[in-house]
């Protein structure tokens, strides 16, 4: 990428697991402020852990960032508490669409309320229900019971509510219908673009992700083994055959027809 402001630089950082379990190896990215980045990668790659170990949630699972390190606004982070790191305006929206489900939909917005530094807790729910009118209209159902679109919508404007710099999204598409993920995708566009929040992005829909984030980086166990343009990351036969599902041709191809061992041939050479 040209040179620019970045927001958050991840410095060839190291994580284990339980101080011996190695499950990065060397990952560096950069986010620009304002920018959107996409994360790209397989099931079990390592993307989760590199979103960890910027908010810091690492340490609830006994991990740690032990070389390297991770620049947010100038300052080093990766050593910080969790709580620390999402006060200075980083937050993480976890895969899964974690809500509290006994409350009700308005209700887990207003837990994100309590990070906000400026306004009232009423003008955020407002600039939540303004991208999200869906959640006006059931901010008073219980959150376990609306559908699971409507959950991500929740947990991302609960993020919305706590006045981020940066936001951390961690598999929004997963297992929503295609109608909601482009739906979730646009509004998450629009967030970035009108209230210029940063976006670090992982996303298993490589199509979608390409289409959202102008640069991208893939990482398969642990590295990072491919970064560039989304633009050229599309004409990259690599990326057709493993993560866009096609050849040449045209045709459909599975991830595991081609084998561990040649794809990283491939790319690294």
């Amino acid at each position: 990428m040209e040179a620019q402001e970045w927001i958050l630089e991840i410095q060839n950082i190291e994580v284990r697991y339980h101080e011996v379990i190695l499950v990065l190896k060397g990952v560096s990215i950069k986010v620009p402020r304002g920018g959107i980045i996409a994360l790209l990668g397989a099931n079990g790659a390592g993307k989760s852990t590199t979103l960890k170990a910027v908010s810091g949630l690492l340490k609830t699972e006994d991990g740690e960032v032990t070389d390297g390190g991770i620049l947010y606004e100038g300052e080093y982070i990766h050593h910080e508490r969790a709580s620390v790191i999402a006060r200075k305006g980083i937050v993480q929206v976890i895969e899964g669409r974690r809500v509290f489900e006994h409350l009700t939909v308005e209700e887990n917005l207003k837990v994100g309320a309590h990070l906000r530094k400026t306004g009232t807790v009423k003008e955020r729910l407002e600039l939540v229900y303004h991208y999200f009118p869906r959640l006006k209209e059931k901010r008073n159902e219980i959150a376990g019971f609306v559908s699971g679109g409507e959950q991500q919508m929740t947990v991302v404007g609960r993020a919305l509510m706590t006045e981020p710099k940066l936001v951390l999204l961690d598999e929004p598409s997963m297992g929503l219908a295609p109608k909601l993920i482009h739906e979730i995708f646009n509004i998450i566009t629009k967030l970035n673009k009108e209230q210029k929040i940063s976006i670090l992005l992982v996303e298993q829909n490589a199509k979608l992700a390409l289409n959202v984030a102008p640069y991208a980086y893939v990482m398969e166990t642990g590295r990072i083994v491919m970064d560039d343009t989304s633009e050229k990351l599309k004409q990259n036969e690599d990326i057709k055959d493993f993560y866009l599902g096609l050849t040449d041709k045209g045709s459909r191809k599975s991830f595991r027809e081609v084998k561990h061992y040649k794809r990283r041939k491939r790319w690294l050479t």
